[in-house]
């Protein structure tokens, strides 16, 4: 105890004497490397500190670091420099609790707002209706459980919990129940305890599922699908290991799948390695062709999605003018590319349909690079077909269809009505028909060729 004693009163002394040396080296004319050398004694220190946390408190400091080096970014007119899947595994594990919460509600609207500042006058109103809507979705996925007083000791079956959702308005129910997807295989992992859970859509306990509630229960449930296994391989995993990974990825989905829905729960691989681990996605589509050619298209349209809400493109300065078409001219094949931009729109129209403007300004900075393929329009209407198919009530399809940008800017006005409008009045009345009677909805999950 004696020694603990010396050792707590000598801690604040040394502290306030190295305070004190690395302000004296700040403000003394900079000899070479000594600001970097003040930078590292300052880490080193902030290292040792993190080293002895554990648990929620080293969760927190890693969260509120990284806000704080974003912010600093931020004010200094730099893109934040993050580990955006780090940052994005952490919020995972993080979901829906006190410091997740605290950072979507009370963190990033002032990093948004400042950020503002270096954006084109013409753009703010658009992306800052953008931030406001994404958080609005990340909000509704991840606090599913909380909002619906979900207790997860505690088994309900799946047609109840979807009936528990429908109290939702029209709009954000959607994002529950692909969040109850998630929630439903989550807890099915511990009641198979050892073994691999199967037949979670397709056992007599889901037959009276309601049919709009299948394309996003089963995005729900490829994702958890998705997680699991991803963190059983890393960069340093073998090619044979990777190749297993996504056997038993697909073998998983497709024996909890109904026909017709099995590609909403493959794209959601795309969606998971993009977001958490970004560092496997060419070493998991190395093998896609060989494991499972089918995972291909679905497997790069997840990752379109997933781009759109990077924490690296979030902050309104660091996302317009829509800085994730250049990770996906970057794409490493053709069926990357169009898969990825199809992804993108997808994502930008069910996320902003309540608010047209938001794609009426994407429109305004890559019209000559959208209309290039049928890629672009393929995302905006799979995005409005699936919406129709899982909310056919929702008032604000229709409207977006419909919009007319400002006539000031004559370019924009004619790309709606040729990558817009006419696709997706011909997707909701000959398209959306077609496949919902051949039952083949899933192709709203990856890129084919016309409008859907």
């Amino acid at each position: 105890m004696r020694e603990v004693a010396k050792s707590a009163v000598t801690l604040p002394w040394a502290m306030s004497m190295f305070g004190v040396q690395q302000v004296a080296n700040l403000i003394t004319p900079p000899a070479a490397g000594r600001t970097q050398g003040t930078a590292e004694a300052l880490d080193a220190v902030s290292r040792a500190a993190e080293s002895h946390l554990d648990g929620w408190l080293k969760k927190t400091y890693s969260l509120g670091d990284g806000l704080q080096r974003g912010l600093i970014d931020t004010m200094m007119l730099k893109p934040p420099q993050l580990d955006s899947s780090a940052l994005m595994r952490m919020a995972a594990e993080m979901q829906g609790g006190t410091m997740f919460n605290l950072a979507i509600n009370y963190m990033l609207p002032p990093l948004a707002w400042v950020s503002t500042f270096m954006n084109s006058t013409v753009d703010v109103p658009a992306v800052q209706q953008e931030f406001a809507n994404k958080v609005y979705v990340i909000q509704l996925v991840t606090a599913v459980e909380s909002q619906l007083g979900l207790d997860p000791a505690v088994h309900v079956p799946l047609p109840t919990l979807v009936e528990r959702a429908e109290r939702f308005a029209t709009f954000p129910r959607l994002w529950a129940i692909e969040g109850l997807g998630n929630y439903y295989t989550e807890r099915a992992w511990d009641r198979f305890k050892d073994e691999d859970p199967v037949d979670l859509l397709t056992d007599s306990s889901t037959a009276s599922l309601p049919l709009h509630s299948l394309t996003m229960l089963h995005a729900g449930i490829g994702m958890s699908f998705a997680n699991r296994l991803l963190k059983q391989i890393s960069s340093e995993s073998t090619p044979e290991e990777i190749r297993a990974a996504i056997l038993r990825f697909g073998t998983l989905c497709r024996r909890s799948s109904r026909r017709g829905y099995t590609g909403a729960a493959l794209e959601s691989l795309g969606l998971a390695t993009r977001t958490l681990y970004p560092n496997l996605m060419h070493a998991i589509d190395a093998q896609l062709e060989t494991a499972d050619p089918e995972l291909v298209s679905y497997f790069w349209h997840g990752a379109g999605r997933a781009i759109y809400f990077s924490p690296t493109t979030m902050l309104p300065a660091f996302n317009a003018p829509w800085r994730a078409m250049k990770e996906i001219s970057e794409a490493p094949h053709e069926t990357a590319y169009l898969n990825m931009l199809s992804g993108l729109s997808w994502a930008i129209t069910v996320v902003n349909m309540k608010n047209p403007e938001v794609m009426e300004a994407f429109l305004r900075h890559h019209t000559a690079t959208l209309a290039a393929s049928t890629a672009f329009s393929n995302g905006v209407t799979s995005a409005m077909l699936m919406r129709f198919d899982t909310t056919p009530d929702d008032q604000n399809i229709h409207p977006f269809v419909r919009h007319l940008p400002t006539e000031s800017e004559p370019g924009v006005v004619a790309s709606w009505e040729s990558l817009i409008m006419r696709p997706s009045t011909t997707a909701l009345t000959e398209t959306y028909p077609r496949l919902k009677q051949a039952g083949r909805l899933e192709d709203l999950f990856h890129y084919m060729p016309g409008p859907a």
